[in-house]
């Protein structure tokens, strides 16, 4: 059976750009790089449009109208990458624009299978088929092109009736999309799929794959009721998990593009059994369909001042470091309690000792306060902790029940940690998969 099209909606926000005076200024002091990207004809006819609509008044209207794709999470993560840029780098701007992997793919991919593409981009496709990517596109019209490809997007979500939820609930079963999710063996009853759908307050059923957007909304709460109603790591979750997060069990040779490219990592994912149709929504809608179904974040706990900066970048990077120190605590804990304060000598993996103890030389030299050598453990370091033959035997096999549960929980948030450690960005894919393993790791640490 074919995976259904993958949405990646990309945004663009102007207002994030370098302002033009001071790009031209600073182009001065770039020379080598402008001539660089002189080869690269799609960044010289963005420069010249820039130049011709400098004093047009319709760049302050193309940044109104773009502004409003604040609720696609592609795109967002376009934003945000431009705004990590220099600022007074109107080239390194274009570059990120033309070189980005998310945009020239889902702008040529998909040339010959127009239909799919359409349902799959949302209004980055209207924007394509307005010709605004063109390289002559009359920028004058962003405005008027941008307005059209909101709309057309925007159209296809709509918010249902409360009095159509139960209808809709019924429909779904009865078209036999649950046995595909394998809703009956999680307990998500049409009741429970309709009380759900009553609790929605943003537009999340898309009119032109209704069914489609049911069944993701369902796989949502499934999961959520999976994991607040099962043992964190008992094999009952795992296999109910797989269904939509992919199966992770396999030792996984990352390839590099992985971490880098937004659109090799969504086919990673897939090519794993990634569903795609659970995270096939507007961010709004996504994000209440997680609190809905109990995946709502968690406040983080207090840290000391060193870790608030850390905190405060992003909530991903928040809810990593908040299992991380209790991962740390967790660990030193409780094989401290079975063989006592000096368990790194004896009871870390081979070279891991060493490494640790390394890592806080070099601290202590460059002035930082003593800390207890775990905390220069690193995020792959707990799984081979965890699962190392004897620890497992002798501690940690009561609380997390399987190994393969263990390796696959931290294959999943690997190319998220990976990515929040080195400030690139991440999807709403990731978000789930983040969610969910962490929620996991929480739920089996805490419940003994």
């Amino acid at each position: 059976m074919s995976q259904p099209p993958k949405t990646r909606i990309l945004e663009i926000d102007i207002q994030s750009s370098p302002v033009l005076q001071e790009a031209r200024l600073a182009a001065e002091k770039q020379e080598k790089l402008m001539q660089e990207m002189e080869k690269h004809s799609g960044v010289r006819a963005l420069r010249e449009q820039l130049a011709y609509i400098e004093e047009s008044p319709v760049l302050k209207h193309a940044r109104e109208a773009l502004s409003l794709f604040e609720e696609s999470s592609i795109m967002r993560t376009v934003r945000e990458q431009f705004q990590q840029l220099d600022q007074n780098s109107l080239l390194a701007h274009a570059r990120m624009f033309e070189e980005n992997s998310v945009i020239t793919r889902a702008l040529e991919a998909f040339k010959s299978q127009e239909e799919l593409t359409r349902m799959a981009m949302g209004p980055m496709w209207e924007l394509r088929r307005a010709g605004l990517f063109e390289a002559n596109a009359p920028w004058r019209k962003t405005a008027e092109l941008a307005s059209q490809a909101i709309a057309g997007f925007e159209g296809r979500f709509r918010l249902p009736d409360y009095s159509e939820s139960a209808l809709l609930a019924e429909q779904f079963h009865a078209r036999a999309m649950a046995s595909d999710l394998a809703l009956s063996n999680a307990g998500v009853s049409a009741l429970a799929l309709q009380q759900a759908m009553e609790k929605m307050t943003m537009p999340w059923l898309d009119q032109q794959e209704a069914m489609r957007s049911i069944a993701g909304f369902a796989e949502i709460q499934r999961i959520g009721e999976a994991v607040r109603s099962m043992p964190a790591f008992e094999d009952t979750l795992a296999a109910t998990l797989r269904k939509s997060l992919g199966d992770w069990r396999d030792p996984i040779s990352w390839r590099p593009e992985v971490f880098t490219d937004l659109a090799a990592r969504s086919d990673f994912y897939i090519g794993l059994g990634f569903n795609p149709a659970v995270t096939n929504f507007p961010v709004p809608a996504f994000e209440q369909g997680l609190e809905i179904a109990g995946l709502e974040e968690v406040e983080s706990e207090p840290v000391d001042s060193e870790a608030d900066a850390l905190v405060r970048t992003n909530t991903a990077h928040a809810q990593l470091l908040r299992v991380e120190r209790l991962l740390r605590k967790f660990i030193d804990r409780h094989l401290t309690r079975a063989f006592g304060s000096d368990w790194p000598k004896h009871r870390l993996p081979n070279g891991v000792y060493d490494s640790w103890q390394e890592k806080k030389r070099k601290a202590e030299e460059t002035g930082a306060e003593e800390r207890p050598l775990i905390e220069y453990s690193d995020f792959t370091d707990y799984a081979p902790i965890l699962c190392r033959r004897d620890n497992w035997r002798e501690v940690f096999q009561t609380f997390f029940r399987r190994e393969e549960s263990v390796r696959e929980t931290f294959q999943r948030l690997h190319p998220v940690r990976l990515d929040v450690a080195h400030a690139r960005l991440i999807t709403q894919d990731d978000e789930l998969l983040l969610r969910v393993e962490v929620r996991r790791i929480e739920k089996a640490i805490r419940d003994m």
